[in-house]
């Protein structure tokens, strides 16, 4: 086995070029693990981004949901005048009909006033008494919007009464007072309203 010529060489200190070359892998392992925890950053970042549009999301269609989805329909149909199809109207209950829903999608713009003016219309030849058709339009005037092709506008009677009403699915107001659901379906509903085939329709008393 061969030895160095001079025994000190083999213990001889470390170069500076090696200390460099050391220094330098050094600062390139590190370099590599700031990488590597930067994309693992970014990743958990990413994730945390994508779950998040995805609960927006989620959160936007339960915020859209129908108000009358948990309800059963028992008819449908079309209202028209002269010429024109105004709305089309559905009519939903639960199996005991402690709760009922009206809903309305518009085929023409019309403007709130004239809704409400309509409603009153209704009540008078329905011979509510004037007291109670101006206590029930008041909230009304307040409440509802104008409507343009495609809108809807919803009333639900909860088993208390209480009416709700919904714009193109989102809630805009509420009446407590008991006799005003009763009163609102009615216009549809009663056997002495103007539109007699409507409300077979929506009863679906014509299958």
């Amino acid at each position: 086995m061969a030895f160095p010529r001079n025994p000190a060489q083999a213990f001889k200190p470390e170069s500076d070029s090696s200390r460099a070359r050391t220094h330098s892998n050094d600062r390139t392992q590190t370099s590599f693990h700031i990488q590597a925890s930067k994309q693992r950053t970014n990743k958990l970042f990413s994730f945390i981004t994508l779950s998040l549009i995805f609960a927006a999301l989620l959160f936007t269609g339960n915020a859209k949901a129908s108000a009358v989805d948990d309800l059963n329909k028992r008819g449908q149909g079309e209202m028209s005048y002269l010429f024109w199809t105004l709305y089309s109207a559905e009519f939903y209950t639960t199996p005991t009909n402690s709760e009922r829903a009206l809903k309305l999608e518009y085929y023409r713009s019309i403007d709130s006033k004239d809704l409400v003016d309509a409603t009153k219309d209704q009540w008078n030849k329905l011979g509510y008494s004037k007291n109670n058709i101006q206590r029930w339009l008041k909230p009304l005037y307040a409440m509802w919007p104008n409507v343009e092709e495609g809108s809807t506008l919803t009333i639900r009677v909860a088993e208390d009464n209480v009416s709700r009403f919904y714009f193109d699915e989102q809630p805009i107001g509420i009446i407590q007072d008991k006799q005003f659901g009763e009163a609102f379906l009615a216009i549809w509903l009663s056997e002495n309203t103007s539109e007699p085939g409507l409300r077979k329709q929506l009863l679906g008393l014509n299958k």
